[in-house]
């Protein structure tokens, strides 16, 4: 009872083809690999060090070199650690390091690499960064005209996500050599795994669970000698169906002509009852008793789907199509294996995509509570958080962000003044003037709000807007005085609308001031508090701007949680 043999050669073809021969190749092969895939993910070179002895595997044959062996111990705590770190980051200059821990090549195998985080024009703005890493100032000049500029959350994004494929190619090249070793004596196995293997490269929690269900079935129906295969999602007490599929998606996915109308799908499987909620096969010595009811089954594999211990509904094979000379060909191990493996995958895939888009939920809920906190702690200002992230997101549209920077800083303006929980309550809600020590005091909220959500990955983006929002043009601001555009963009964007909704809302100790003021002063105090390009942004969508601090819908954007979590 051999399964339908697919294409041998769409197996091993291109970049999987090298991928699939790792596993027999020499250690110091693989190494080379896995350094070529991160040279070829960034572009530019990496060396490969013992971070324990400090001893060489390949050095960099290109870019910025530095001196790595003061840092052998920040490098070894990175390897035992597991993932890539920044491990020093002086600005324009980055060094990264990616542990090759999870390839299982050795706990203290670490790749490593300095990256530009900034364009540099002079050799002045390179020079202190380049004397921290031991490098030439005018080498560092030299590389940084041709290298390309990373902000440190997308080099360590790109490395995690270069290592998770280089672990699943490798898993996958494993994989592939038991194939091939086996090939000759176990056909069926052969075909089982590869389809498992191609359905395995097509999860992703943000795919359309229709369409994966769809391409499996699909994929089943080239594999498995039968008549007809199906999913049928499970009716629930009240006659409606499970949300297999997806919401609103069919009832049925059937590939090939099947024997039964799509409701007689889910009645056969509910009239097996207990029996269909294991893996079962039913041949002609079942099918042809007077008890059963479908006479054009003749031969029946089914497969649960299981969320859990939840039944969602069934993978089923009719019919066996493999009759050969005219003898009758029936289900067997094989076929049952491939439809059970394939639901099991797409179980826990389901329950995976389930948690996920809880955590997402989970991060969008949080963020507002952090926001009612922060209008709770100062209940004069409420909807300020708001107003300034829609604000921000009206100047950052008509400055050109894209949509990612326009998200960030969207949540960014919501958590800016999160550090406004560590203020004291009389100082905050202070009608009066200050006193210099409640200015100073109160100063100290961008720091405190950086240190309080700085722990949180997912908010590392909006950590700058969280930190420099007070900061001038000038030099003048807090907390660090930085200078031009010393300071990021997005905290730049976030000042002006900051101070556009401060000045612009209504107190209980003042009114807020009327356009012509506010105007004013803006235009006033560009290019000395404020960015000129922002405030150029500001009075071209002046009108919008009126209305973003007024309607809840201009401006907003929408809180997408899976972006957050990934």
């Amino acid at each position: 009872m051999n399964l339908t043999l697919p294409d041998i050669s769409s197996f091993a073809h291109g970049d999987d083809a090298s991928a699939m021969m790792l596993r027999p190749r020499a250690e110091r092969g693989f190494l080379r690999t896995a350094l070529r895939s991160l040279e070829g993910a960034f572009n530019q070179s990496f060396s490969l060090l013992d971070a324990d002895s400090g001893e060489f595997s390949f050095a960099a044959s290109a870019g910025l070199m530095c001196d790595f062996y003061p840092r052998l111990a920040v490098l070894n705590e990175v390897a035992q650690r597991g993932r890539p770190e920044i491990v020093e980051d002086e600005s324009p200059l980055a060094l990264l390091a990616v542990p090759l821990r999870s390839l299982e090549k050795g706990p203290t195998l670490v790749a490593a690499s300095l990256f530009l985080t900034q364009r540099v024009e002079e050799e002045s703005q390179i020079a202190a960064a380049a004397r921290v890493f031991g490098v030439d100032a005018r080498r560092a000049l030299d590389w940084s005209r041709q290298a390309e500029v990373w902000t440190t959350r997308v080099l360590l994004r790109l490395a995690e996500t270069t290592i998770d494929n280089l672990v699943q190619r490798t898993q996958l090249a494993h994989l592939q050599h038991e194939i091939n070793e086996a090939v000759g004596h176990a056909r069926d196995t052969y075909v089982e795994l590869g389809l498992l293997h191609r359905l395995a490269r097509n999860l992703d929690v943000s795919q359309q669970p229709g369409d994966l269900w769809k391409n499996a079935v699909a994929s089943l129906a080239d594999a498995v000698p039968a008549q007809c295969v199906a999913a049928v999602a499970r009716r629930d007490l009240q006659g409606g169906r499970s949300s297999l599929f997806g919401e609103g998606g069919p009832s049925e996915l059937v590939e090939r002509e099947c024997p039964l109308a799509a409701e007689e799908l889910c009645d056969m499987m509910e009239r097996l009852g207990l029996a269909a909620r294991r893996p079962l096969v039913l041949n002609r010595s079942h099918t042809s008793t007077p008890t059963w009811g479908y006479p054009t089954v003749r031969e029946l594999a089914v497969a649960p789907i299981m969320q859990g211990t939840q039944l969602e509904g069934w993978l089923l094979a009719i019919n066996h199509s493999g009759a050969a000379g005219g003898e009758l060909c029936e289900f067997g191990s094989a076929e049952l294996r491939l439809l059970d493996s394939v639901s099991t995958i797409l179980g826990v895939h389901r329950n995976n995509t389930g948690l996920f888009h809880r955590q997402g939920d989970l991060f969008a809920s949080s963020v507002r509570a952090l926001t009612t906190a922060i209008d709770a702690k100062d209940p004069y200002t409420h909807g300020h958080s708001e107003r300034v992230a829609r604000v921000a997101v009206c100047l950052g549209e008509e400055l050109g962000l894209d949509k990612d920077e326009l998200d960030t800083i969207y949540l960014g303006g919501l958590l800016h003044d999160i550090g406004k929980i560590g203020i004291d309550d009389q100082v905050l809600n202070k009608q009066g003037a200050l006193t210099p020590e409640e200015y100073n005091h109160i100063k100290k909220h961008p720091q405190l709000g950086y240190d309080i959500l700085r722990g949180v990955r997912q908010l590392q983006k909006i950590l700058p807007i969280v930190l420099h929002h007070h900061e001038a043009w000038d030099g003048s601001g807090y907390p660090h005085g930085l200078q031009g555009e010393s300071t990021p963009l997005l905290a730049r964007i976030a000042a002006v609308a900051d101070s556009f909704d401060a000045m612009s809302s209504d107190r209980p100790y003042r009114r807020g001031m009327p356009d012509e003021k506010l105007d004013a002063i803006l235009r006033d105090g560009a290019g000395r508090q404020w960015d000129p390009n922002v405030i150029d942004a500001f009075f071209a969508i002046r009108e919008r701007i009126r209305d973003a601090s007024q309607d809840a819908t201009v401006g907003a954007v929408p809180l997408d949680p899976l972006q957050w979590v990934h």
